[in-house]
């Protein structure tokens, strides 16, 4: 949000006694003209709040209109997000070049959507609002400093939430209560039958939301053919990887499916259910540490696959699988996935964790077995610690148990 301090406010007047002599005051200097970055600033400021207020013209107004292939952009930047109801927007330029009659700036334009708490700015990627950053060129137009070229090596390189899905091409919504599902219009008729699945699975995670004390505004999903598998978020190498979710710093977490992989209605609605419990259990804190992939992904095995529990999936297939080639694993805290990792190692962490969180659900309750993951997950804490707080007991006591309770299950 853009705030306007206006000078004098409050101030105080001491009038002299009627003897007094009178007080000659200093003339204030005149203030030195804005520089061109400043000009060029202020004008992104002023885009940022009519992108944030809804005026399309506004935000359109920095830009050469005789650019149509920038205006296009623009013009979907604009649409894609308001259609996201963001709530804020602001702009932060550092200076790249001035030279006569051209500035060229980093601009960072930070964002949130569906009326969340927006934290504070912050340079880092990873803390204050999500951001998207652009190379941006101004030159002098009819006597102002226009927007003139967009550029986003710079942004692209650096943050993990650029290219965003809203960034270029004008994307298809379709809404409800819970959730905003989005794709290209290619993708029409899978948006709609996303939309159905997603908001059934939001009633079920939103009890679990109310859990770890993190409730949703809004979810967002977003149905991606190859161009934007590929490229959104910086694309997904892993061929075995359906779906993930994007933590937007402290303000939610985006849902990504790839289109090519949702056939299967049924698996479809696991996944989907199964990636809106990331957005909760995370809550875009990203505190997991690289050994925590067991729980992270164990407990969005838990929810997604509700109301079936473990012995009810294929999980227990998978385990029983796992078991018969390479024995039954010593502790349910798996490590964590190589980029290289095999099926049946990626399969059998989800399997596991699936199978550990029913364990701890059944031995403990769910909100005790939602106090451990809160604890671990979204709060730093080391399993150890987090087990004597929700269970009074050592993690080792409990997946010694959980092991064992395993193995009598599969």
């Amino acid at each position: 949000m853009i705030a306007i301090v206006l000078a004098g406010a409050g101030a105080v007047v001491f009038w002299p006694a009627k003897d007094d002599a009178a007080v000659a005051t200093a003339t204030p200097e005149p203030s030195r003209p804005a520089t061109p970055f400043e000009l060029a600033a202020q004008r992104l400021e002023l885009q940022a709040k009519a992108l944030q207020d809804g005026d399309e013209k506004g935000w359109l107004a920095p830009v050469d209109p005789a650019k149509t292939v920038l205006v296009t952009r623009y013009r979907a930047i604009f649409r894609n997000l308001r259609a996201l109801e963001i709530t804020h927007a602001e702009f932060h330029s550092d200076k790249l070049e001035i030279v006569p009659g051209r500035v060229v700036v980093q601009a960072a334009l930070g964002y949130c959507l569906s009326g969340v708490t927006c934290p504070d700015w912050h340079g880092n990627y990873g803390e204050g609002p999500a951001k998207a950053t652009y190379k941006l060129t101004f030159q002098i137009i009819g006597g102002v400093w226009t927007i003139t070229g967009l550029d986003d090596a710079t942004g692209v390189k650096d943050n993990y939430l650029q290219p965003a899905p809203w960034d270029n091409a004008t994307l298809t919504l379709v809404k409800g209560e819970r959730v905003i599902v989005a794709g290209p219009r290619g993708q029409a008729t899978k948006l709609k039958q996303v939309l159905t699945m997603a908001e059934k699975a939001a009633r079920v995670v939103d009890k679990y939301a109310g859990y770890v004390d993190n409730p949703q505004k809004r979810y967002r999903i977003y149905v991606a053919d190859e161009n934007g598998w590929k490229s959104w978020y910086g694309g997904v190498k892993q061929d075995w990887i359906v779906g993930y979710e994007m933590p937007l710093n402290s303000t939610g977490g985006d849902i990504i499916l790839r289109a090519k992989s949702s056939a299967n209605s049924r698996q479809l609605a696991v996944t989907i259910q199964h990636e809106l419990t990331h957005v909760v259990t995370l809550g875009g804190e990203d505190w997991a540490s690289d050994n925590d992939q067991w729980l992270v992904e164990g407990i969005a095995e838990y929810v997604g696959a509700l109301p079936r529990k473990a012995p009810d999936t294929g999980n227990r297939d998978v385990l029983a699988e796992a078991f018969k080639k390479r024995g039954a694993p010593k502790t349910i805290a798996l490590p964590s996935l190589a980029d290289n990792a095999d099926d049946l190692t990626v399969n059998t962490l989800y399997a596991m964790g699936h199978y550990a969180t029913a364990c701890m659900a059944d031995k403990f309750g769910e909100r005790k077995l939602f106090q451990f993951t809160n604890l671990v997950l979204r709060e730093a804490k080391k399993p150890d610690e987090a087990s004597r707080t929700a269970y009074g007991k050592p993690f080792a006591t409990v997946d010694k148990a959980c092991v064992s309770w395993i193995r009598q299950r599969v």
